[in-house]
């Protein structure tokens, strides 16, 4: 949007009142990951492949040309998960429950087809957006946005009808908000920008939890009625309660839309919806008692508050929001699939939808469920700021485990990759030591070489005389031989053939038989002087 005088800027605080997945169409691929100890591991490549011995490269590379390799591949990772959780480089916490299915079931067929092929749960864990750079969560912009244009939405229809309902929602959003097909620049919400939301640089990054999503039918079953079977994946949110965890900026231009429009718009739409969720006749009683208590105390007073001084305002985002958060009043036509009629899907359309989902730590989904995505975003002033510090206190309050949890686990984590990136400098000195010595062996046998090329014969024989007896004492250890055997022979054929040398070359020889010989033969140095006459050869 262009920046003119009229410009608003507003700095948002965003706080997590129930679980938000903003899908990012990623999942944590299954030999991308390990569940072991509650968590979920997350493992780089380069980390799992050089951690795997050649063998198990192998058998890996095996397993993945089958023609079903899930299975396999699956157990290869989960009967590893201890060894291999160990290479993480970011960790998410886990619902008890999903955990220990994941170590009952991953690799373990959970039916078989008509032709007998087994089906396997791939454990697929959709992720929610996340920076590229450090896996740390966010809340984009656009998901913000999209939130907020359906309350702007919902508050100039303001529950009115279509004359037809087969107009197209593009041709009612054009009514609306007066502007014309094709003649997007006159859409106000041109003039609204939301910067992605993240946690403020240096504190502590908001944790993420795997959890069920479930469906829940909104009606008792009638009697006699079979239940139908519920929806159950694998999600991981950003967990309720996260006080302010992401940061933001809005701009409006003040001409085209206002401030205390926009917050009377979203809180008139959501609000409602919130408290409907929290006192719902059916699903209220299986929602966590203490969340439904914490959020109805809040909402009764400092953010009931809040609310009425245009302070902020509640938004819906992410999957799972639910067809009532994303559609407008009076217009709303959900369809709802019934029962198949001689082979044939039935369907109708209905204002309201039969079923909710909810974010659950089990299967069952008994009882401790959350709705998904409820968020409050502040940007109160300094005359209301003891009203947002009551409500950013009772939230982390809620939280406060889970955080403390996490912080916990980014010190493990970067604690090992200390001691990672210590084990990798070690390593890449000994590499760099060992290279080293490699060069300055070959430069030195280099030199050998040429001083060997220009020395005489015989002083070449007295060189190669030292490096027989230096390999052999390597050889030796300490020990030495006896007397009278190879080596002890070859000095003195050495000290025979020397007499008739000049002088240099025969102290050179006398030189090296008695610095050599008692360290690879036993025997009495004194002794040998005089046999093999030493000073003789060393005489002028």
């Amino acid at each position: 949007m262009t920046i003119t005088p009229r410009t608003i800027v507003r700095h948002l605080a965003i706080s997590t009142l129930s679980p938000v997945h903003v899908g990012c169409d990623e999942v944590y691929e299954p030999s991308g990951f390990v569940i072991d100890d509650g968590l979920l591991h997350v493992l780089d490549p380069a980390d799992l492949a050089a951690a795997l011995s050649d063998n198990e490269r192998r058998h890996l590379a095996t397993l993945a040309d089958q023609r079903e390799p899930i299975g396999a591949l699956q157990r290869f990772f989960r009967d590893s998960a201890a060894r291999f959780a160990e290479l993480a480089r970011s960790q998410v916490a886990v619902a008890e429950a999903i955990a220990r299915e994941y170590t009952e079931k991953a690799g373990r067929p959970t039916q078989r087809g008509r032709d007998g092929e087994p089906t396997y749960n791939v454990f697929p864990i959709a992720r929610t957006a996340y920076r590229p750079f450090d896996g740390t969560p966010y809340l984009p912009g656009s998901s913000l946005k999209g939130s907020i244009r359906t309350a702007w939405l919902n508050r100039l229809n303001d529950g009115s009808e279509p004359a037809d309902r087969r107009a197209s929602p593009r041709g009612l959003e054009e009514r609306l908000l007066g502007y014309t097909a094709g003649r997007f620049e006159n859409d106000p919400f041109r003039h609204l920008a939301l910067a992605d939301a993240h946690p403020e640089d240096g504190d502590l990054p908001p944790p993420t939890r795997v959890i069920y999503a479930i469906s829940k039918k909104k009606r008792l079953p009638r009697e006699g009625e079979r239940g139908s079977p519920e929806l159950k994946v694998f999600l991981e949110t950003i967990p309720d309660a996260i006080s302010a965890g992401f940061l933001g900026e809005m701009r409006l231009d003040n001409d085209k839309m206002r401030w205390n429009s926009l917050c009377d718009a979203c809180n008139a739409f959501y609000r409602p919806q919130l408290e409907a969720e929290v006192d719902h006749p059916v699903l209220g009683r299986l929602l966590d008692a203490e969340w439904a208590r914490l959020i109805g105390d809040l909402l009764g007073g400092e953010l009931g508050e809040l609310i009425a001084a245009r302070q902020g305002f509640l938004l819906r985002v992410g999957r799972h929001s639910g067809a009532e958060s994303v559609t407008l009043d009076g217009v709303r036509r959900i369809k709802i699939l019934g029962a198949r009629v001689d082979g044939k899907q039935t369907s109708e359309y209905r204002p309201n939808t039969t079923e909710k989902r909810y974010a659950s730590l089990s299967r069952s989904g008994d009882s401790g469920l959350l709705p998904f995505g409820w968020i409050w975003v502040d940007a109160c002033d300094d005359r209301h700021r003891h009203l947002s510090d009551a409500v950013r206190q009772k939230l982390a309050a809620r939280s406060r485990p889970l955080r403390e949890a996490h912080a916990d686990r980014l010190l493990r984590l970067e604690d090992k990759a200390e001691q990672r990136a210590a084990a990798a400098a070690a390593m890449a000195n000994r590499k760099a030591a060992a290279e080293a010595t490699a060069r300055a062996e070959v430069e030195a046998q280099a030199a050998r070489a040429r001083a060997l090329a220009e020395m005489s014969p015989n002083r070449r024989r007295v060189e190669e005389f030292i490096a027989e007896f230096a390999a052999r004492a390597e050889q030796l250890r300490g020990n030495r031989e006896n007397a009278n055997a190879a080596f002890h022979t070859r000095a003195r054929t050495l000290a025979a053939e020397a007499v008739g040398w000049t002088h240099a070359e025969r102290v050179a020889a006398a030189d090296a038989i008695e610095e050599w010989l008692p360290k690879v033969v036993r025997v009495d140095l004194k002794d040998e002087r005089k046999k093999l006459k030493l000073t003789a050869l060393r005489a002028s």
